[in-house]
């Protein structure tokens, strides 16, 4: 016992390191709490300030810092940018920003501001801070000023420019038009097929380069024949090299040019290239020397496959007009897509033209008769070439005296291809439907979202009638789906039409807790 009290226990007092600790953390919280009040604040306050552009295309990590913020976020398409504007752009990445007709193209590692004009009446000025851009003033645009390092370029219509900006220096060449060229209260023309290059001092020095018109810097092609590969004609003129040296037109598929795919040799000033679809990247060389590089994207625009309703689709109704859902797969890289119906199979004279953001549309306009649909994926103006309309499609809709006809019908034939064109559904034999006529009933005028199903034991759905044969009450709860009921009652969510047919439901999409419905 003696021993136990002699032990030495360290000192409980407070120390004055851990006081020091204790401050540093409550002020680095404090710190923080203010950077995300002011971050807060600027975000309530961007809303009243008029937008200088949006982001037509991002690639990757694209992320934005408004004026007066501290904190980077994530930017994306179709989110506007305003005057004071950080843009900065990640490796392997792109973003593209519409400004005032005024396409501009940050290719990876580069950060620009946007700023407007020194007396809010002119032009928008870009602020190029590092690395690469492109701009192409469009015919209607009154042009943009473009500041690097103190240097202030100013396009008009029509005018499309590369510029660089970094550590060794500045360099613009003017592919198309003219653009006005201001340094140190001097001012000069610079036109088409010409460049300045500048190094880290701001001495103009002459090195060896090409001037390429053709293709536009990081030009974007649409595609729409899958058999045949694209073809891209390369233009360009030569800037401190001779005419009569030859040049060579490399092509890879990586950004290292490790894994070059194509060459031509013994150029002068053009040559010819056959793409298929993805991201390319091209170079001019002049033996060891780099004349000028980019990339370009070929993009898959063939028209989209049409999902349902599946091909001649019987549509009976009794009383009101079909709520008809018509589906199609999605286009990459899609900003819209136009939907046509017509009485007539050659569309001269579309009933329904419209531009949507989905790749669905539903409507109830549509009375008795046979009816044609197409559609056709709408891409943005950044993209060179255009898209095809798709096959034209046929369902019919017909009036009924006798509601107990009133449905969807589809041949047997027809439901077996829609089935096997539907992408993540289980194949699902013939047999799980009732057959009459070589009739089958398989589509709803609303379609329920499919969940991927394993494929089941053949069911025979049994009458569709709420009012004879066995069956069961059941009340709607949060989560439900027609689909969900049907798996659970019948062992395969593809019947869930059952239960529409057995309680009249005009709306398959819009059910609610507290509903009662037959289960047949």
């Amino acid at each position: 016992m003696s021993d136990n009290r002699q032990i030495q226990y360290p000192s409980e007092k407070f120390r004055f390191i851990d006081g020091f600790v204790l401050v540093f953390f409550i002020l680095t919280a404090l710190f923080g709490l203010y950077l995300f009040q002011q971050d807060l604040m600027r975000t309530f306050e961007i809303r009243g300030v008029e937008p200088a552009g949006i982001i037509t295309l991002r690639n990757n990590v694209v992320q934005r810092r408004h004026d007066d913020r501290v904190l980077w976020d994530r930017i994306f398409v179709n989110s506007f940018v305003y005057p004071g504007d950080l843009i900065r752009v990640a490796s392997v990445s792109s973003a593209n920003i519409d400004i005032a007709s005024n396409e501009i193209f940050l290719n990876e590692n580069t950060l620009i501001r946007i700023e407007g004009s020194l007396d809010n009446l002119g032009n928008f000025r870009v602020e190029l801070q590092q690395g690469n851009l492109s701009i192409s003033s469009g015919a209607n645009s009154s042009g943009i000023t473009l500041n690097i390092m103190g240097n202030q370029i100013q396009t008009t219509a029509g005018t499309i420019l590369d510029a660089t900006a970094g550590e060794d220096g500045i360099s613009l060449q003017v592919n198309e038009g003219k653009v006005e060229f201001k340094q140190e209260g001097q001012s000069r023309e610079i036109t088409e097929g010409s460049m300045l290059s500048f190094n880290a001092r701001g001495e103009e020095r002459v090195i060896p380069s090409a001037i390429v018109r053709r293709p536009v810097p990081n030009a974007r092609y649409l595609k729409d024949d899958p058999q045949e590969r694209h073809i891209v004609n390369f233009e360009w003129s030569r800037v401190n090299v001779s005419e009569s040296e030859p040049v060579r037109l490399e092509i890879a598929n990586d950004f290292g040019y490790k894994n070059i795919v194509s060459v031509i040799y013994g150029l002068r000033n053009e040559a010819q290239a056959e793409f298929d679809v993805g991201q390319w990247y091209w170079r001019i060389m002049y033996q060891n020397t780099v004349l000028r590089k980019g990339w370009i994207n070929v993009i898959d625009s063939s028209s989209p496959a049409q999902i349902s309703p599946a091909p001649e689709t019987l549509f009976r109704y009794h009383a009101d007009n079909p709520q008809l859902r018509l589906q199609w797969e999605k286009s990459e890289w899609a900003s819209a897509y136009l939907i046509e119906i017509s009485d007539e199979p050659d569309f001269s004279s579309p009933v329904i033209q419209k531009q949507l953001n989905a790749n669905t549309f539903i409507t109830s306009d549509l009375g008795q008769g046979e009816w044609y649909w197409r559609v056709k994926p709408v891409f943005s103006s950044v993209f060179i070439g255009d898209a095809s309309f798709s096959s034209e499609a046929s369902f019919i809709i017909e009036h009924t005296n006798d509601p107990k006809e009133s449905g969807i019908i589809i041949s047997a034939e027809a439901a077996e291809k829609a089935r096997a064109a539907n992408a993540g559904a289980a194949r699902v034999s013939s047999a799980n439907f009732s057959v009459s006529a070589s009739l089958v009933h398989v589509f709803s005028p609303v379609t329920e979202p499919m969940p991927a199903i394993r494929p089941e034991p053949a069911v025979q759905p049994p009458a569709a009638s709420a009012g004879t044969g066995k069956g069961q009450q059941y009340t709607i709860r949060p989560g439900d789906t027609l689909g969900r009921l049907a798996r659970e009652h019948y062992g395969n969510a593809m019947l869930w039409t059952i239960i529409v047919e057995a309680n009249n439901i005009k709306n398959p999409d819009l059910i609610y807790p507290g509903q009662v419905f037959f289960i047949p």
